[in-house]
Order: C-alpha cells, then sequence, then structure tokens
C-alpha cells in the first residue's frame, strides 16, 4: 500500500502564467508535503496571498500585468512575512543585485533543477 506524504504547515504559492510550469511546480510541493495553490498574473497573486497567507511565493520574472523585480517588491511591500523565490530566465547582474533589495530571498535561473527550486523553497520554510 503506498505511503501518504505527510502534509506540511508550509504553504506555497506558485505565479507564473504559464499552465504547464503551475502545473509542474503545483506537483512537485505537493508530492513533497506542502499545501500549494497557484496564480497567473500579478493581480491573482496578490488576491490569493491575502487568502492563503503563503510561507513562500514561487514568482514568475516575466508576468502579465507587472512581474520581475517591481512586482516583487510591491508583494513584499503588502506581504513582508512571505518570503519570495524568483524565477527568471535572465540573470543579468543588474537583475540579480535588484532582486535581493527587493525582497527576493533565493532566484533559480530557468530551466532549472526541480530539486535546486525545492531546496531553495525549503530553506526559505525553515527562516
Amino acid at each position: 500500500m503506498p505511503q501518504a506524504v505527510a502534509t506540511r504547515k508550509e504553504r506555497i504559492l506558485v505565479v507564473d502564467d504559464e499552465e504547464s510550469m503551475r502545473e509542474l511546480l503545483l506537483a512537485l510541493f505537493r508530492k513533497n508535503g506542502y499545501q500549494t495553490a497557484a496564480a497567473r498574473n500579478a493581480a491573482e497573486a496578490l488576491a490569493l496571498a491575502a487568502e492563503m497567507d503563503p510561507t513562500v511565493a514561487v514568482i514568475d520574472g516575466h508576468l502579465p500585468g507587472g512581474g520581475g523585480v517591481a512586482f516583487i517588491r510591491k508583494f513584499r511591500g503588502s506581504f513582508p512575512e512571505i518570503r519570495t523565490v524568483l524565477m527568471t530566465a535572465y540573470d543579468s547582474p543588474e537583475l540579480l543585485e535588484a532582486a535581493s533589495p527587493a525582497g527576493a530571498g533565493a532566484w533559480v535561473r530557468k530551466p532549472f533543477d526541480l530539486l535546486e527550486l525545492l531546496d531553495k523553497v525549503e530553506s526559505l520554510c525553515r527562516i
């Protein structure tokens, strides 16, 4: 008989406009016992964060309606207790230098290793 995965108290919000990426990340986090929700854009992310009070938000760097560092700054301004991971296909030094002061606790470059992302999320959950 398959063993059930223990449910963690931490909640993960996935914010990405690509449905396949949202589904992949939701499956990854659920498989590892996290409670999850997903948003397609910045407005949905802000509404869901207010509703679910996530521990960590994993945010795509390019979202319709605003993304990247500017969105992380806005998101953290509204929810300073929520830790964030920036997912980006662009790892320019300027972007990465701006991400941390904006509130990104970590970042991953697309395409990324799922275990690397999981490790970063787990590290942020322990803070």
